[in-house]
């Protein structure tokens, strides 16, 4: 991409940047390539919510994900035995991504854990902008994270949006007036789903324009740049999965055994580790991206899973992760690719449905097309 020649506006730029998972690493980081080439500099803005301070991440990891994997936490006590080697899961987990964030990220030269530091020291910039992720879903953000909504940005400074995502279908009661007295001040929004711009204009908040995921803006030359020898040789069948699946497991197997082909897990912890496959722990970003882009088939419930098989050619089957599927669907729907998506645990023949690339390329060009005209407007007016 190459950057227009002309001012070059700063933008601090809030997102859930530092999200323990690879996805929000790499939402940020494209967002932040995104910007710098229609001739802006962004910097991001390294806030923290409350349960991502590096402080409470043990007991965000006790009460959230690992315990909803691991049954064993339900018995009375033992999340008390378990902080020791949990805090050590979280630590090993955090490393790579925190690696990637301060040697890869623009990040403002200080933190901020609460609402209240950045609304006394904001970062100094020409535009303030709400970017990519979950950032105004109040289930996942437990309430309403009024740092996502820029209230930290000084009276009268330019506020956008880019490619931000409620995540859900329904807004709460509750949030719905803080939601449009606060977007009311934004001169420019636009979102990673129709349903949210939708949403939006359902309360008043109109114009919101869709955008892709900014992930998909870059292409398999930029994502390239990220390159790793750490990957494994021979052919393999990469599994990506955030959620716990005796069904995805077996399927998994099956395919192995069907195509001849080893497994290679990318996982999160040694907790993930399965019999007969290959466990890569907490991989570098750089090896998580050159994973991808090396794999001969990838099985996935995750939606930047697929984005990054979809981008980068691949031969894959997209699984239902439950809660929050919609954003996979919707990305099949618009590239016409919904046979990738399983229906029935026991068709192993998903993966190799012909996809029409040429098509799905295509698609993505045209989309990247409507989000830079957007931002060049959203910056440059």
């Amino acid at each position: 991409m190459t950057a227009p020649d002309n001012s070059n506006p700063t933008v601090a730029v809030v997102t859930l940047h530092n999200s323990p998972n690879y996805g929000s690493c790499l939402q940020t980081y494209a967002t932040q390539k995104v910007l710098a080439s229609v001739g802006a500099s962004p910097t991001i803005v390294d806030y923290y919510r409350a349960d991502a301070i590096p402080a409470n991440e043990t007991d965000r990891a006790l009460n959230g994900q690992v315990a909803k994997k691991m049954p064993i936490f339900k018995i009375p006590g033992v999340k008390a035995l378990a902080r020791i080697p949990v805090s050590r899961m979280v630590k090993r987990r955090a490393a790579p991504l925190n690696a990637f964030r301060h040697g890869k990220l623009n990040l403002t030269p200080r933190p901020y854990y609460s609402i209240d530091e950045l609304e006394q020291d904001p970062p100094q910039a020409d535009i303030y902008c709400t970017g990519s992720d979950q950032v105004w879903n109040s289930m996942w953000n437990k309430g309403f994270e009024k740092a996502f909504y820029l209230t930290f940005a000084p009276e009268g400074a330019k506020r956008i949006a880019y490619a931000a995502s409620i995540g859900k279908s329904k807004l709460d009661d509750w949030e719905i007036e803080p939601m449009r007295e606060e977007l009311s001040k934004y001169s420019h929004i636009s979102v990673r789903e129709a349903e949210a711009a939708d949403l939006l204009d359902s309360i008043g908040v109109h114009g919101a324009v869709p955008v892709i995921d900014p992930t998909l803006m870059l292409t398999q030359d930029d994502w390239a740049e990220l390159h790793s020898d750490d990957v494994p040789k021979e052919p393999f069948i990469l599994i990506y999965q955030l959620n716990r699946n005796h069904e995805f497991d077996e399927y998994a197997k099956r395919l192995s055994e069907k195509l001849g082909l080893p497994l290679y897990r990318i996982a999160y912890g040694v907790n993930e580790r399965r019999a007969g496959v290959h466990t890569i722990v907490c991989p570098t970003v750089e090896q998580f991206v050159s994973l991808f882009m090396s794999a001969e088939y990838v099985v996935t419930d995750s939606f930047h899973g697929t984005a990054f098989s979809m981008n980068l050619s691949k031969k894959f089957v997209s699984i239902s992760p439950g809660r929050f599927s919609g954003r996979i669907m919707n990305l099949l729907e618009m590239t016409g690719e919904t046979g990738q998506y399983l229906q029935d645990y026991r068709d192993l023949s998903v993966v190799n449905n012909p996809i029409d690339y040429q098509h799905v390329h295509q698609v993505f060009e045209t989309k990247r097309g409507e989000a830079l005209a957007f931002l060049n407007t959203a910056i440059h007016d």
